[in-house]
Parts: C-alpha cells; sequence; structure tokens
C-alpha cells in the first residue's frame, strides 16, 4: 500500500474515533500500544504522521512480559530505539503473566491480555495530556475473532467482533489488512519484530490461521477474510439499534440504582437479558446464568438471593433487584496507590457520589479547588480516624460510616482514605467530607482520582536508557 495513503487512511480514522471516544476534549492525546510486530509499527509510523499534522500529544506504551526470554528482550529494545527515532515517549512495564493464570484457571494468552490492559489503562490515567489508547488490530484479526466467537456459539454482540471504539480503546486498523500493513511498511523501508508464536503456537488464534482459515480459503476462495469481517460490520450497525432499545429498556426500568422487578420480567427474554447485562457491567453473562435469573424472579419472594460466576450476587427486596453494597474489598496497601488531580468543568452531576469500595475504577471526587490544604496524600484507614461527613455539624468516626453502610469488618482493612493537611477529606468509595461539597459559589474545582500504581517507567526522547 502507498505510504501516503495508509497514513491518510489511519489519520482519518484516528481523527474520527477519537471525536466519538473522547468528545470534549480540544486537543486529544493518543497513546499507541507497541509490540514491536508488524501491526503495532505500522500504527505507530501512522499515529505519528497524524500527530505531527494535528499538533496532538502521542506517546507509547509496551509491556514485557518474561515468557521469550531474550526475544522479548529484543523486542522492547526494538520499540525503544523506534520510539528514539519517531521522537515519542515510551512507557515500558514488565509483569509475568503466569502467575495470574494459575490463580484465575485461564489461559496464558488471556492472562496476558488482561494485565496489558490494566497496563495501558494505568499508563492513560497517570497522564493528563493522554485521552485513548490504539491498538493494531487489523481486519484479519476480525476476521479471526468473528469466526472463533462464531465456533463457540456467541450471539449478535460477539459476531459484532472488535468495536472500532470500545469506550477509550480506539481500532484504527480494523478496514486493513494484514497484507497491506506489511505492503506500507515495506514501501517506507520499516523493520519489524516477528513474534513465531503468533502463527506457529499451539493456542486457538495461531492454530485457527494455521490449519482452519486456509481450508476456508480452498473452500470459499481468498476473500474469506474479508467475508467474515463485513460480517462484524453488518452486525455492529445491527447492534447499535439493539444498544438504543436496551437503554430505552433500562431507563424504564431503573429504580436509582436499582431495577423494577415488574418492569424487567414484563420485557421481551431477549431484551431482558441485555437489559441484566448492561446493568451488571458484563458481557459476559451466559444464556444460562440469564435465564436462571429470570426465572427466580418469577418465582423468588423478597429477602432471597442469587449468586451468579466471579462471587457476583443478586438480592431481590420486595418489587427491587439489587446488587449487594457490601461486597468483600480486598485487602489493599496504601502505598500501591496515588492520587492524580486535574481540573474539572462543573456540571450538574460532577457531585453525585458513584464510587464504591470494590471498583477502583469509580473512584473518582471532583471538589473545591480551594479546599485542598497543604499536600495530599492516600493511606489505609486506622482505627480512631474521624470526618465531617455531607449534611453533619460535627465529626463521626470511620468504623461508625463503615457499619452505616454494612460494609462487614473483613472488608475494612483494604479500605483507603484521602486525606490533606486539614484532615481526611474523602474516605475512598464510602463518604467524602462536607468541605468537597460544591456550592453555587464554586469558582474552580479539581478532580481526585485515586489510582494503582504502575511498575512501569517513562523513556522520553533523548534518553538511550530503554
Amino acid at each position: 500500500m502507498n505510504p501516503d495513503l495508509f497514513n491518510e487512511t489511519v489519520s482519518r480514522h484516528l481523527t474520527a474515533q477519537l471525536a466519538q471516544a473522547c468528545p470534549r476534549a480540544a486537543r486529544p492525546g493518543l497513546l499507541v500500544a507497541v509490540s514491536g510486530g508488524a501491526d503495532s509499527t505500522a500504527l505507530l509510523l501512522a499515529a505519528r504522521h497524524w500527530a505531527t499534522n494535528t499538533d496532538s500529544p502521542l506517546a507509547a506504551a509496551h509491556l514485557h512480559h518474561g515468557l521469550r526470554g531474550v526475544e522479548a528482550d529484543g523486542d522492547q529494545e526494538f520499540c525503544a530505539d523506534l520510539c528514539r527515532r519517531l521522537d515519542v515517549p515510551l512507557h515500558t512495564g514488565h509483569e509475568d503473566p503466569r502467575p495470574l493464570a494459575r490463580e484465575r484457571g485461564k489461559g496464558l494468552e488471556e492472562a496476558a491480555r488482561h494485565l496489558r490492559r490494566r497496563f495501558l489503562a494505568g499508563v492513560l490515567a497517570s497522564d493528563d495530556t493522554l485521552h485513548a489508547v490504539a491498538t493494531g488490530h487489523h481486519r484479519d484479526d476480525q476476521a479471526e475473532t468473528v469466526i472463533m466467537r462464531l465456533m463457540r456459539g456467541t450471539g449478535p454482540d460477539g459476531l459484532a467482533g472488535i468495536r472500532p471504539v470500545a469506550g477509550h480503546w480506539l481500532h484504527p486498523l480494523l478496514t486493513v489488512s494484514r497484507a497491506e500493513i506489511l505492503a506500507y511498511l515495506q514501501a517506507a523501508g520499516q523493520s519489524w519484530r516477528h513474534d513465531a508464536t503468533n502463527s506457529d503456537g499451539a493456542n486457538t488464534r495461531a492454530r485457527l490461521r494455521r490449519e482452519l482459515l486456509p481450508v476456508a480459503r480452498g473452500i470459499f476462495g481468498p476473500g474469506v477474510e474479508a467475508a467474515a469481517a463485513r460480517l462484524a460490520e453488518l452486525q455492529d450497525a445491527d447492534r447499535e439499534l439493539l444498544a438504543r432499545w436496551t437503554d430505552e429498556a433500562l431507563a424504564r426500568c431503573l429504580r436509582d440504582e436499582d431495577l423494577d422487578v415488574d418492569t424487567l420480567t414484563a420485557l421481551e427474554p431477549a431484551l431482558a437479558a441485555r437489559v441484566l447485562r448492561i446493568w451488571l457491567g458484563t458481557e459476559d453473562l451466559e444464556r444460562v446464568h440469564v435465564e436462571a435469573v429470570l426465572k427466580w424472579l418469577d418465582t423468588g419472594i423478597s429477602g432471597t438471593g442469587l449468586d451468579l460466576p466471579d462471587g457476583r450476587r443478586l438480592e431481590r427486596e420486595f418489587d427491587l433487584l439489587r446488587r449487594p453494597r457490601n461486597a468483600t474489598v480486598p485487602g489493599r496497601n496504601a502505598s500501591e496507590y496515588r492520587i492524580l488531580v486535574r481540573n474539572e468543568e462543573i456540571t450538574d452531576d460532577v457531585s453525585r457520589d458513584t464510587d464504591r469500595p470494590d471498583d477502583e475504577s469509580t473512584w473518582s471526587l471532583v471538589c473545591p479547588a480551594d479546599v485542598l490544604q497543604g499536600r495530599l496524600r492516600v493511606r489505609n484507614w486506622a482505627e480512631g480516624d474521624r470526618m465531617r461527613p455531607f449534611g453533619l455539624d460535627g465529626t463521626k468516626k470511620l468504623s461508625d460510616l463503615f457499619r452505616e453502610k454494612k460494609l462487614p469488618a473483613k472488608a475494612r482493612p483494604g479500605l483507603l482514605v484521602v486525606e490533606d493537611d486539614a484532615g481526611i477529606l474523602w474516605s475512598v468509595g464510602v463518604a467524602r467530607a462536607e468541605r468537597t461539597r460544591l456550592l453555587p459559589t464554586t469558582g474552580s474545582a479539581v478532580s481526585l482520582r485515586v489510582v494503582r500504581r504502575q511498575a512501569s517507567e517513562v523513556q522520553r526522547p533523548g534518553n538511550k536508557n530503554p
């Protein structure tokens, strides 16, 4: 493929996808996930072209899994050299997926993917100039994903494959084939790294490429990958319509954060299933589990509960379906967390308490900028800690707040607090101090986010140490 045409195509996709993922960002910055392989190398080159033309922030990130010895070391060195030459900052980290694979009973490939996404999300959260992550998934990857999901018995959402935009995750190469990527790199005179496990490995995707796709091409012709990718595009268009219907049905069912049982069970079963998945925040709820929930709601009575996979539990209280708010919080060490502070625009919903102790993605608080005094710090709570919660004239012990919130004793050692020189201003996921209240007279506001520290370092242009 002509390098100029490739760069313009990817730049156009990046601009459109960033506008969809970050509509409020005036100058959205991009983090590119790089492995050293052909796909991510081509993406970084094209993204560099986009960043130069739009004067937008650009950085790259590489996670070393320690699985392939000197070959993996070579991948990281390649990424470091490439980023130095392109004058792009590189974030690096090192995490072995084998312990996680053993702990979860999952495959090594899935565990590595989980660690990469966590690493990239951490880098994104730590840099105010970056707004989205772009990965090098292309049309052939899309086709393979659709075929694998089809063989496993997926539904319409699964057949939609990899979304071009999924939250803050962008996939600007989905319309480009692997052959076009290789042709682009060759025309640009750019080398890349080769991971033999992508084609010679025993994982499902490698075997599909090596064994199944050649047979499919022999039966259906050389356009089999393009046809599978086209199916994903068609399903994605249908999925948008289904998503709108689901959002409308969910709005009818919601009662604050709970679901009205009568409204939910009156829906068509397929629509009720989609509502449940969205409400629970997971696409992994299988058909058998959905049917079990609906049957339980038809026959169950108030005060009963139902356990779902991964430790999730639902409870029925009269006509409401609820997710227990007292989920056990794993033990946490405050030294593994840091506070990110950024200026925040004051809107109608920024002061709503939506953070939960068991969900680190919700740990965000917006408060007046002028109430912060001295240095901010995060620590584990301790017996005797006190704060002044919303609506109280005096202070209250945190232990009393925890009891009121029905947080079990075994969950409390992992709870964190944020404090400044004036005392505790936030019991993370539990309560905020009265002084953090946003008032009509509030001039400027800041957001505080507590995020997990990453075992990564940042390579800046000109630094020769990878």
